[in-house]
């Protein structure tokens, strides 16, 4: 039996599943009341105890960086990103490609005459409604459905937001007792709660039927009487069918995709051993000049500055193709994670019609990313450093140039014109 417990966190009851009154269950409570001492990055409005970087990355669009609301309906873009409609309509208005929008994460262009050509991407949208709210709760601008109190639950069958009074009324209604009624806090905590709820589509024309079949030929949900009606020529399958069939098929595509990010982490990999080589190539450089330079007389300097700087401009090059070659495979790996993430939300959020309707689109851009070629770690060589030709041996002949001359001078072989004129060339030569 689910019994009602106190938050204390929000002065709200909640469904308990457990027992109640479990010494486990005190435990965890006094851990959370302890956990919310401290302070992590926290998204605008939730507090710590909700607040994590994942929350705020399902919530926010990648394009605007604003929060999904009413006005911002996320949509899912034939890459399998997530703009918010209003970033898709500005997009098609100033785009030079008629009818595309180009995605702001991996810049793929999807095809599409407007926003709503685009699915929209129900479990986001559902997230960022229950953020929505408990923004709401906190500053007690949302009232419950039934009266003008403060709603601070969720009643995840109905949709509806309540005040602890008509909750317990909802709970305890014969009609209502199996709904799953949350508190806003619960749900962003686990968002998987949303998951639970089973959601049932009926036929508009047939409203008394409930959509059981998925028609192939015309991409269309079916009711049993539109299909034996309406589709007896068609390809349609029984839902459950055609799911278990599609499942299978993002099955036999994960080895590929499994291959593919380890070949891209291993070229990662390679990227960091090349950085720590050129490092370690560039210091063993360095340290040499070092020994080099030391055996020259005080007016060699200028020259040892020269060589620094060359030191400098070549390192800065060969890091910066570096960081090249990581950005470029981060994105990768970054889009095969996505693709990856992406079909295991369609899995566990969609209904089978939602999954069925996009099947063409998410199976040809998981296979455009298994395809990708690129990211052999054999790719990735930095360059060889090499002092300019002959450094040494230049200054090891002005040294020799110079020392005749001081020895000249010494002995009184030379005049002091002539002293001048060697030791000028002697500088040259360096």
């Amino acid at each position: 039996m689910a019994f009602i417990d106190m938050d204390f966190d929000t002065g709200f009851k909640t469904l308990n599943l457990k027992e109640k009154g479990t010494k486990s269950e005190k435990k965890l409570k006094k851990k959370s009341r302890h956990s919310s001492r401290r302070r992590s990055r926290i998204i605008d409005y939730l507090d710590t105890d909700i607040a994590t970087d994942k929350l705020e990355e399902d919530i926010t669009c990648q394009g605007c960086h604003k929060k999904f609301t009413f006005g911002r309906v996320p949509k899912i873009l034939h890459c399998l990103h997530t703009l918010c409609s209003e970033c898709i309509s500005v997009t098609l208005m100033l785009s030079d490609e008629k009818n595309k929008v180009k995605c702001a994460m991996c810049e793929v262009f999807s095809a599409g005459k407007n926003a709503e050509s685009f699915r929209t991407q129900s479990y986001i949208q559902i997230l960022s409604e229950i953020a929505s709210c408990y923004e709401g709760q906190l500053n007690e601008s949302l009232h419950c459905i039934g009266c003008t109190n403060v709603a601070g639950l969720r009643c995840l069958t109905c949709n509806e937001n309540y005040c602890q009074e008509h909750t317990d009324f909802h709970v305890r209604s014969r009609a209502t007792s199996h709904h799953k009624v949350l508190s806003f806090k619960q749900i962003l905590n686990t968002p998987l709660l949303i998951s639970t709820i089973k959601r049932e589509e009926h036929c508009p024309t047939h409203t008394n039927k409930l959509m059981e079949f998925f028609c192939f030929t015309c991409r269309l949900p079916l009711c049993t009487a539109c299909a034996l009606a309406q589709h007896k020529d068609c390809l349609y399958e029984e839902l459950g069918t055609a799911i278990t069939t599609l499942k299978q098929k993002f099955e036999n595509l994960k080895p590929a995709f499994n291959r593919k990010q380890y070949n891209l982490k291993k070229a990662d990999s390679a990227l960091d051993a090349a950085q720590k080589q050129v490092d370690g190539e560039l210091g063993h450089s360095m340290a040499g000049l070092s020994d080099t330079m030391d055996r020259i007389m005080r007016t060699l300097r200028q020259r040892e500055a020269s060589i620094n700087h060359h030191i400098e401009d070549h390192r800065k090059e060969g890091q910066g193709e570096l960081r090249v070659h990581e950005s470029v495979l981060e994105e990768r790996i970054a889009n095969i994670e996505s693709g990856v993430d992406f079909v295991d939300t369609v899995f566990e959020f969609w209904s089978p019609i939602e999954v069925l309707s996009m099947e063409h689109d998410i199976l040809e851009r998981l296979s455009e990313l298994a395809g990708d070629g690129g990211g052999s770690s054999e790719e990735i060589k930095p360059k060889p450093f090499e002092l300019p030709p002959d450094t040494e041996g230049n200054v090891v002949d002005a040294i020799s140039t110079m020392h005749n001359v001081a020895l000249a001078k010494a002995t009184s072989n030379v005049s002091e014109e002539e002293v001048g004129e060697k030791g000028d060339i002697a500088e040259k030569e360096i």
